[in-house]
Order: C-alpha cells, then structure tokens, then sequence
C-alpha cells in the first residue's frame, strides 16, 4: 500500500460512519485493485489532479478515467459526497458546479489560462454606506476605527452612486454573469436605495443572493419586498439566546435585536413564495460554542430552511481551546446523528474535519484564481479577486484589480486579465482555498488529456 493509499484510509475511516459510508462505496466498485485505489484517493482529496492520483497509487490516467466514471455514476459515491460525514462535501460540490459551467462555455478554461478577459457566473457587490449598525467580534468588519476604508485609502472616489450600481448591473447581464450575491462592506440594508437596485438586478434576471443581519427589514416597506424577489436571503444569527446575541454583536440590549430579527424573518418566511428560500449563519466561536444544538432546535422552531455552521475561517477571534474543540465536536456528532425534522443543516467542510477528529485541508495554490469564481465589487467600487479583498481588514493595494466607478468593468478585467495574483495572502476564506484548488485541478487535468465530461463530479 502507497503512502498517499495510507493517508486516504485514515481520511476516510476517521469516523465510524464515514468509514461505513466509504466501504459501502468501494465494495460497490469494479473489481479492480488498482481502479479501488484510485476512487479512494480522489475521494479523500477530490481536488488532486488526475496525473497526482495515477502516481499517488502507481497507476496510469486510464484507470483514473475508469475511477471517475464510477464515481459519476455510483448511487453510493452519491450518498457518500452528499452526507454530512464526508470532509469534502462543499469541494466535491464547488467541483460539480464548475465542470457545468464550463461544460456551458467551453471556452473559459482556453480563455483562463491565455490570461485573457473572464467574468465570472457570480459576482458579489457591496452596495453599502460602508458602515455597520453591528460590530460582530469575528466579523471582517468588527474594527471600525482602525482598519476602515479611510485608514486604507479606499474612499478617495467616494461611494458607488445608485446609477453607477445600476450600470454595473447592466454591464455584467451584458456579459452573461448570472448570480448577485449582495454580502459585506458593511451591512447592505442601511443604504435607503438598495430596494431599487434589488428590483433593478430582478428585472435584469440575476439569481440574487442576500446575506444580512436582518435587523434593518422592516415587513411591508419597499425593502420587504424587494427581499422577495430574491432567490436566497441568509440572516446572520450567532445565538439562539438573546444576552449571547447581543453579546457577538456588540449591540446595546435595549434594541431587542434577536427577538427583531427573528421577526423579519418569520415575516419573510410568511409572505414568500416558492422563488425565496430564507436561512440562517451561525458562526462558531468562544462566546457561543456551547449553543450549536441549541441553534439547530432554534432554525428549526423558526422554519428556516436552512442554517450554515461555519467557524470563525479567518482567525478574527481568539481560537477556541481544546475543551472547547471538543465540546464542538461533540456537538457536531450530535446534530449529524440526529438532524432536525425541517431545518437543512449544512456543516462546512472545516468542521466536518473536525468533527471527524482530522486536521482540515488549508494547503494553498501557487496562483489565486478567486477572480474567475468570486470577484467582488466593493463599497467604493474597487474590483477585488475575492470578498476578503474588498473588506477594509484585509484590503491591500497589490490585489485591487481596478476601479469601476468610472470604468466598464470589461475595461478593468481586460486590463488587469494579464497580472496574475499569488495565492499568499495572509489570511484566506476556506472558500476561496477550494476554489483555487479545484480551478487548478480542473485545469490541469485538461493539460493531462482529462475532459470536462470526464470529470468525476455528478
């Protein structure tokens, strides 16, 4: 047995169900060692180039081939992927949603690696006032007086107007990008013209994405229904008790913030139609680490229809000790074996890690390629690779691609397409890390002979 064979065993037999999940896959495979042994090594690390696991198990590119299309195809690689259990579940579907696309415009990939003009499908834009009536301790935006857009020299060409918002609407359905994901630079809602551009980005025909604090939807005002027009609205809830809520926020408890929010969003949930799925983020950390089961019983009793559990990725807080670990983890175990009735419960891959009892995956790229599947559009009108970028915390001059305040935004992708960005920032969204890996992966198994429809993602 290889050592990459070795390394994938303990991955996937971390955890007992895990492990039945695996074994039930692999016995359900072709009879071949070597194929058996591919399918193992890509499923502990879905990202690896094809080239890596043929050597990683001393085998060629065909028996990949043969690995993947049996994990295409296999009901029990399915069930494996889908599960809570697995630590690669949010890669494996990054992984799938790329191959589509590209599938759709084969010419991307051709287009990426010529360093040629590329937008991506999803674009996140901040149509903010730059501020925040929160000041969550592990929020990117938690330090309002250091870390700002005027200490980092972001504001020199004042906030981006509502028409120039709505031109870079116009400009990016002209250019195919599909999905808005109206998130950060502060808290969207406080900007009295967001209705208009949320029923401006509806009639344009964006699936459009809306995380928020929640407290500032007021039912039946302009706002309310706008948010209805929405495909996705995430509340950001951290406790399901109000002192701890208050506590995360940083909010005065005279202001009844949960008792609030939960009532805009029972509100939402009452007047949606089918269009609108409404949930909740709960990040982990030291001041509510306890409450994870807690808070599904609470998503669940309010009827949302989901609710992310996410740690605090980019090390803003304080690390949890390892009592608190293990009380997390145990907590995890719980909510796995025993999920809620109604509320979907989606664990992120960090955490399923943990869970698991293994280290998670934060290796990096040589190349962030964050630009060709999250680029966002800041507060100030600042082209950033990556919703990191455009925050104030983590804002820095050599990753800026470019304003488009009084730019097309084709001019400033056309323009800064040639300039790579090195994947070494200091801190980095465990979103951005799978996606750089899977881009580069995809990318080089196309150099390998390896085809999109090849590819082992369902």
């Amino acid at each position: 047995m290889t050592p990459h064979l070795r390394t994938a065993l303990q991955v996937l037999h971390a955890d007992e169900r895990l492990a039945q999940l695996t074994d039930n896959a692999i016995n359900s495979a072709p009879r071949d060692e070597a194929v058996r042994a591919a399918i193992l090594r890509h499923l502990a690390e879905p990202s690896t180039p094809a080239a890596a696991v043929a050597a990683g198990v001393d085998t060629g590119l065909d028996t990949v081939r043969a690995a993947y299309r049996f994990c295409r195809e296999a009901p029990a690689i399915r069930q494996l992927v889908d599960s809570m259990y697995y630590p690669h579940r949010l890669r494996w579907a990054f992984a799938a949603a790329t191959v589509q696309q590209w599938r759709q415009a084969p010419e991307r990939p051709g287009l990426i690696r010529a360093r040629q003009p590329v937008l991506s499908d999803t674009v996140e834009i901040h149509p903010t006032r730059g501020t925040c009536n929160y000041g969550c301790v592990m929020c990117l935006w938690s330090d309002q007086q250091k870390l700002t857009y005027a200490t980092k020299k972001l504001d020199t060409d004042g906030l981006m107007t509502t028409a120039e918002w709505s031109r870079v609407l116009r400009e990016l359905r002209d250019h195919n990008v599909s999905r808005l994901v109206v998130s950060g630079g502060g808290e969207a809602l406080l900007n009295p013209d967001l209705p208009h551009l949320l029923d401006n980005a509806a009639e344009l025909g964006f699936e459009i994405h809306v995380y928020s604090t929640g407290f500032s939807i007021r039912p039946g005002t302009p706002l309310f229904h706008a948010l209805l027009r929405c495909q996705r609205v995430r509340f950001s809830i951290h406790s399901p008790d109000a002192a701890t809520y208050d506590r995360v926020a940083r909010i005065r408890p005279k202001l009844r913030a949960l008792e609030r929010v939960t009532g805009n969003l029972a509100a939402l949930l009452g007047e949606r139609d089918n269009r609108l799925a409404v949930g909740i983020g709960f990040v982990v950390q030291p001041i509510n680490h306890h409450q994870i089961t807690a808070m599904a019983e609470f998503a669940d009793e309010l009827g949302a229809d989901w609710l992310d559990i996410r740690k605090d990725e980019v090390d803003v807080t304080d690390g949890l000790t390892i009592d608190q670990l293990a009380n997390v983890r145990d907590q995890l175990r719980t909510i796995r074996s025993n999920p809620p009735p109604h509320t979907r419960i989606d664990i992120a891959d960090e955490l399923v890690a943990l869970a698991n009892g293994h280290p998670p995956d934060r290796t990096r790229t040589d190349e962030c390629l964050a630009r060709y599947f999250r680029p966002t559009i800041g507060a100030y009108g600042h082209l950033t690779p990556c919703d990191l970028k455009a925050e104030p915390r983590f804002a820095q001059s050599g990753y800026d691609l470019g304003s488009v305040k009084r730019t097309r935004i084709l001019d400033v992708v056309s323009t800064s397409a040639q300039h790579p960005v090195p994947d070494d920032c200091d801190q980095c969204m465990p979103s951005s890390r799978t996606g750089n890996h899977v881009l580069h992966k995809l990318l080089a198994d196309l150099d390998a002979g390896i085809r999109l429809v090849e590819q082992p993602f369902a």
